[in-house]
């Protein structure tokens, strides 16, 4: 019988391609908020769970400063998912500024959280209502982030005027801290860190909508719904229960993404070892049911493979949330 040799460099080269094909990953890169928002953390630390708990994906974070940012970057093809809230979706389907044209192919991996607007003013600033912030000096949320495009919202639908002090998020709290002016919007649950670091210089009060302002919003933005927070229990004195609106956050990507792929994001996300990792670095999802609130929240349609995994898990998902 013929022994048939194989020379040094081939043999190097065998197990070179031996190796690739056994752990070849896909390298997948999230687009992420500012770093000084909570939710850096819960993009780096969910990134970190994923990397473990699904196979053949490679997750990297990188930071680009909130959700209309991201998802333009997201339908460039710069990352492959991103931050996503519902009016950022909202107006990337429908193709409204900063959108150039309806974005047919994105869609929803998941939502993470309810995404309620905290009015932050100082204590000591004499404001009581949102309507006292006519002509004040007020942060309306990282420049850039799907925040301060819904306070322009806000404010232009119910006739407020501030004076907005336009920032990057760790800037405008460094000029609240430094008393440069009077408050700030910050989109979240409580307890949030970004409050928390503010409440830590100056004493704060959340203010709330009236109910006729909340009526005027949720009746011309529909991706906007009401929302009730008690951030007495965290941090200042707002003198009980905060009315406001929300909107929902969570990761988006396009059509591009490997069904598979997907479907293996959505089963990890959605188990209890993801729900222990989300509340791991965002405390308040352990009382979130994320699938749930991926198809109550979605504006655009859910990715074919969130789709099958849900429908196979038992879940009613809605015809206007998915593509033929």
């Amino acid at each position: 019988m013929k022994t048939i040799k194989t020379t040094g460099l081939g043999a190097a080269i065998a197990a070179c391609l031996a190796f690739t094909g056994a752990h070849a990953q896909e390298r997948l890169t999230m687009g992420a908020t500012h770093s000084a928002s909570s939710f850096y953390a819960y993009q780096v630390g969910i990134a970190n769970f994923l990397n473990t708990a699904v196979d053949g994906i490679d997750v990297n974070v990188r930071e680009l400063g909130g959700a209309e940012v991201s998802t333009e970057a997201l339908l460039r093809n710069e990352v492959d998912m991103g931050i996503s809230v519902t009016s950022s979706d909202h107006g990337a389907v429908q193709g409204e500024a900063p959108f150039r044209e309806p974005a047919d192919n994105l869609r929803t991996l998941y939502f993470f959280a309810p995404l309620p607007l905290n009015f932050v003013v100082a204590s000591g600033s004499g404001i009581e209502t949102v309507s006292d912030l006519e002509g004040e000096a007020f942060n309306p949320g990282g420049r850039g982030t799907s925040t301060e495009g819904q306070v322009d919202k806000v404010f232009e639908t119910i006739g407020i005027s501030p004076d907005l002090a336009r920032a990057e998020g760790s800037d405008a709290l460094d000029a609240f801290q430094n008393r440069q002016i009077v408050g700030f919007v910050k989109g979240g649950i409580n307890p949030d860190g970004y409050i928390e670091q503010a409440a830590s210089s100056r004493d704060i009060r959340v203010l709330s909508l009236t109910e006729e302002q909340r009526d005027a919003v949720t009746g011309a933005y529909p991706f906007f719904s009401s929302a009730q927070t008690n951030p007495d229990e965290f941090y200042g004195d707002s003198g009980g229960p905060v009315d406001t609106v929300q909107t929902a956050i969570g990761i988006n990507t396009t059509s591009a993404l490997p069904e598979q792929i997907a479907y293996d994001i959505a089963k990890a996300i959605f188990s209890e070892a993801g729900k222990t990792a989300a509340s791991e670095v965002y405390k308040p999802a352990a009382g979130i049911d994320a699938a749930q609130l991926t198809i109550d929240a979605a504006v655009a349609p859910l990715h074919s493979g969130v789709v099958r995994y849900l429908e196979e898990e038992g879940y009613t998902v809605p015809g206007a949330v998915t593509v033929e």
